[in-house]
């Protein structure tokens, strides 16, 4: 094993890997190359089938790491198999294509220190293989009080468990990942401990995401199933204490779930779950905007569910901008996606919004294209109070009734 800091905590770094020789190393050694020397390595192999070549990959360490072996039961039990194993008194989880970088567990473990938490959070870099690396972080757009002791940002998408550091007695607390989950097992998990747990968020950005075809969310069968169980989960488990907490009324928290659920497909328990609760209130709602020209630069799941809210607030986007040549003249929703190039003509009338995770990277091609007309979602979002304020009851009806006449969702 590597040299240890006498007297200065044992944290374990737990690898689950499935198949994957080919980002394994990096992982392994971007866990080994942290500046806090006091890290057990653990390596999981979750019944990989790829003739050994994961197994040579982590054996070739030595006992640089803690290796073991099990049949293949998805990630969930390869991660409960480092837990029972690990001999720190903290507790990090590395995706076997992702990286750590080498100021990771120092910066976490003093913030953990200075501010009395037993888990903490940070932004992350996505990165491809190409070399493209674009940053997300969100949270500077959100109160800290709602980020740091609810499950706003559960709700929200705005951890990634690889950002995070954890200190073990949370396991002995909360229990361990649940094992019939494969994709939705650690939102779940967060999701029990931050209805009770303080989390701090850190603005340093101490890990990177590897974005390829193969992500389990781009291949589980199981995703779209446990997704919609998980959003089910969040509309019966959260008490109307919790719900007036985090978006202001009960009403608004059904509503801002909706506008989440809204463009996704294969959802119908959660969606049905969400609208029947929404048909309860009446006279809580009322919240419009000004008419202003916008464009939605974004045609994924964060500029429809913008194109939703704006739409039930009063406004009508004129259209969607994206760089992608296939949604180049298609309509989405009801509205035209246009080409990025046509962003400078557009731009001189209208408000360009930047809707997506990619926001930095989008913000750096229309500055290119000398445009400084825009503003991100969420940056709007918060200009006009979208999050805590909901719009009419009547408006949200009318919309909803014809997105499904129309198929939009």
């Amino acid at each position: 094993m590597a040299a240890k800091n006498e007297g200065f905590p044992l944290v374990s770094i737990v690898i689950p890997v499935y198949n994957g020789a080919n980002y394994l190393r990096e992982a392994i050694d971007s866990a080994l190359n942290q500046i806090y020397k006091n890290c057990e390595i653990l390596v999981i192999n979750d019944g990989s089938d790829d003739g050994g070549e994961t197994e040579r990959a982590a054996l070739s360490y030595g006992d640089r790491i803690r290796y073991f072996a099990k049949e293949n039961g998805h990630v969930s039990t390869a991660l409960n198999m480092g837990i029972q194993n690990m001999r720190g008194e903290y507790f990090a989880w590395l995706s076997h294509d992702d990286v750590f970088y080498p100021d990771k567990i120092e910066k976490q473990l003093r913030v953990m220190e200075e501010n009395g938490v037993r888990i903490v959070a940070a932004p992350c870099n996505y990165f491809m293989d190409n070399g493209r690396m674009v940053p997300f972080c969100t949270t500077e757009f959100y109160d800290r009080e709602l980020l740091e002791n609810s499950v706003f940002p559960v709700i929200h998408g705005m951890l990634q468990f690889g950002g995070l550091l954890l200190h073990r007695s949370l396991f002995e607390q909360y229990g361990m990942f649940r094992e019939d989950l494969f994709t939705t097992q650690d939102y779940e998990f967060l999701f029990r401990v931050l209805r009770k747990e303080r989390c701090v968020f850190m603005g340093d950005i101490v890990n990177g995401v590897r974005v390829h075809p193969l992500q389990v969310g781009n291949t589980s069968p199981y995703v779209d199933k446990e997704r919609d169980a998980m959003y089910e989960m969040f509309l019966r488990e959260l008490s109307e204490e919790e719900q007036i907490r985090i978006y202001g009324s009960a009403y608004n928290f059904f509503y801002q779930i909706l506008v989440r659920l809204v463009p996704m497909r294969n959802m119908p328990i959660s969606f049905a779950a969400c609208a029947e609760r929404l048909n309860r209130y009446e006279g809580q709602g009322g919240h419009v905007l000004e008419g202003e020209d916008v464009y939605i630069y974004g045609a994924g799941l964060y500029g429809r569910r913008l194109l939703f809210d704006l739409r039930c607030r009063g406004i009508e986007a004129r259209g969607f901008l994206d760089k992608s040549r296939a949604l180049e003249g298609q309509m989405l929703d009801g509205i035209t996606c246009f080409p990025l190039a046509q962003a400078e003509s557009i731009a001189c009338d209208a408000l360009i919004i930047i809707a997506s995770e990619y926001r930095e990277e989008m913000a750096e091609a229309l500055r290119g294209m000398g445009i400084t007309g825009y503003i991100y979602k969420e940056e709007y979002e918060k200009k006009h109070h979208m999050l805590r304020l909901p719009p009419p009851e009547d408006a949200v009806r009318g919309w909803l009734l014809q997105y499904q006449a129309n198929g939009w969702r």
